[in-house]
Order: C-alpha cells, then structure tokens, then sequence
C-alpha cells in the first residue's frame, strides 16, 4: 500500500510524500510551555497546547498521517519598489490552503481506487503541530529560522497532510541533522532580530506576524517592517538552501506581488475583496492590510501621501488613526504635532492616550 501511495504521488507531480504513526507529541509539551512562559508564542497559533499534543483530539480513528510538501516561490526575485507595499511570496497566486487541500483530496481519491479509508485534510488550519507532524514524515528539518528545510529543495515548502485509518508503515526516518550546520544568515538578517541566536522564533517580533496582527504593534518595531504589507521572506531569501530555487527559471509574474499604496488606502471592502479576495494573505482583512500600508507610507518617506494619512485620523477605526498619528510623525514631526495637538479634543480612551504618548516620544528625537 505504502508503494502504491507513492507511485499516485508520482502520478500527480507530489515532490514531497512521507508518512508517520506518529501520533501523541507529548515530548513537545515541555518546549511549548515554556516557549509560552516566555511570550514567544502568538495569537494565531492554538492556545490551549493540550489539544495540539495528539492528533485523535481532531482525528479519533488515526492510525498513521501521510505528509506532502509542494515547492514554490521558483525563479522569485523579491522587488525593491520605492513607493509601493510588497506581499511574501508565500501568498502569490492561487491560496496555497485551496491548492494543498485539493491536492491532499486528489491524493486521497485515488487511493481509494485501491483500498477504502477515512481521512481529514490538514493545511495549516488545524490546532496540530504542522512542521512536526512534516519532519516525521521526513519532509525536512528544521532550520534556526524554525522552518523546515529539504536538502533538495529548500524551504519554500507548502505543507499539508491527510490524518488516515489506515495502517501504513511507518517511513522510520530520523530527521535529527543539522541543516543549518555553522550558517547564521538568517539570524543576521533579521530584520528585527526575531530569531534566537540558539534557534527558534521570538514571534512576536517577527514581522510576518506583525503584518497579521491585530494586537497594538510597539513603535521599535514598526521601521522594520519597511514596506511589506503581508509576510516576510527575508529569512528565507538569504537562505543558502532556497539558492537553487530562487536561481531557477520563472513564468511567473511575481509583479503581482507588489501593492499599490494609495489604491489600498482608498479600496472599500468589496474592492479589496475583488482584487486580493484570492490571495491566501487576505483573509486578515482589508483593515490590517491599510495599517500596513500607513506605516510602509512612514518607512518610505512618502511625503506625498501626508494629506492622505492625515484624512485617516477621522477614520472609524481606532487601529487606523492610531497609526495614522505615528506615521504623520515620521513624515513631518513639527506640523504632525500641531495636527494631532488639534485632535487631542476630538479623542478619548486610549487613541488620546497613544497620541500624548507618541508626541512625548518624537519630543525626545528617538524615532525621527
């Protein structure tokens, strides 16, 4: 059955197929406890981190969990656009969760020409332990940037897999090398010093979190963001094992991937909707996107657009004119302050607070 399985595999152009009995995780329970302990964790993830630790809490009758992992990014050269918003690369074309899930269902089908089985598509979604779950499976390792890596293919990896009934043996692969051996780049290269020096991801100041957060992102953050509006590929970029894939080849236009700033800021939702609805970065929403987009304006010095992010300090949104405040700073701190000293009478809470806050901040010359 395991052969048979990897032969569809071949037949629907799976680079990347392995399978794990892997199914209680309880040896991760220590690391996720006191990688919470010490905030590195996020709001995105599974917060009750019992109900990552086995895969029967989302899938009962699991008796074996079979993995793939599909290449992208081929020939991405990221831009360097001056007055535009750049999305990762991760959400370029088709949502990856769309694409995985109809290659898993795919895969799944056609296994059931030969034996009958049940089965759950995972792609991202789910509370499980993804990577992990894909390391098992022997899809990679991890590198000091917390990603998996592929010797072969590198870390521009979507990975997704079928929790089954079936029992299948187990592929039995130790996947314990170090892949990053001696190379640090991408600890180097961070832009805000996200990766730990010993491994692993203080996530909270990643800024491909940040660009997905909610949650109020603190001013020593916020210029190294630069102008990305969702995602972050620096890490991987620099990567010595993605260098054969990015030197590849493209058809693709990843042209795309850059945001035209003053569209975003004008877009209703609907239009949003209609021109990024298809990106698997969108579904944080139109509002988020803006906020981004009102510091990529400060990070790039756009001064054209002043009037533009001064118009947002009437938005509805108390996210879009707290940062609408930091952004007009940046652009021009002596007439911002006049502006928002005018608008301390129309606020209240903590918008008011986060003003009073940021003029005695830019008062002190540390963030000009």
């Amino acid at each position: 059955m395991k052969q048979i399985i990897l032969d569809i595999a071949k037949e629907l152009d799976i680079e990347l197929i392995g399978i794990t009995t892997t199914l209680d995780y309880g040896y991760l329970k220590d690391f996720l406890y006191k990688r919470s302990n010490r905030g590195y964790d996020n709001e995105l993830e599974e917060q009750n981190i019992e109900k990552r630790l086995d895969v029967r809490n989302v899938f009962p009758n699991c008796k074996s969990i079979i993995a793939i992992g599909i290449p992208y990014a081929k020939g991405y050269k990221k831009g360097n656009p001056i007055d535009k918003g750049l999305i990762s690369v991760v959400s370029f074309g088709e949502d990856y969760h769309i694409k995985i899930n109809r290659i898993l269902n795919d895969l799944a089908q056609k296994i059931k020409e030969y034996i009958e089985f049940n089965y759950k598509i995972c792609v991202d979604t789910s509370p499980l332990l993804d990577r992990e779950i894909c390391r098992n499976a022997g899809i990679g390792n991890y590198g000091k940037n917390s990603l998996l890596i592929n010797k072969e293919l590198g870390s521009f990896i979507h990975l997704g897999y079928l929790l089954t009934d079936l029992n299948l043996e187990d592929d039995k692969i130790i996947n314990e090398q170090d892949v990053c051996e001696n190379c640090n780049l991408c600890i180097k290269s961070c832009p805000n010093n996200a990766i730990l020096s010993t491994g692993g991801i203080n996530s909270s100041k990643c800024v491909s979190y940040l660009t997905q957060t909610k949650k109020y992102i603190p001013i020593e953050y916020r210029k190294n963001m630069k102008n990305q509006i969702y995602g972050c590929d620096v890490c991987q970029i620099v990567c010595p094992k993605n260098k054969k894939i990015l030197q590849l080849e493209s058809v693709n236009n990843y042209d795309d991937l850059t945001v035209d700033l003053i569209e975003l800021m004008n877009m209703s939702n609907n239009e949003f909707i209609k021109k990024y609805g298809r990106l698997s970065g969108s579904w944080r929403g139109k509002n988020v996107w803006k906020r981004n987009a009102i510091i990529s304006i400060a990070n790039l010095k756009l001064h054209s657009l002043f009037d533009k992010v001064k118009d947002e300090l009437k938005s509805p949104s108390e996210m879009i004119r707290i940062y609408s405040a930091w952004s007009l700073l940046v652009l021009n701190k002596q007439k911002a302050k006049d502006i928002l000293n005018e608008n301390l009478k129309n606020e209240k809470g903590k918008v008011k607070k986060e003003y009073i806050k940021l003029m005695e901040e830019f008062h002190d010359c540390r963030h000009m």
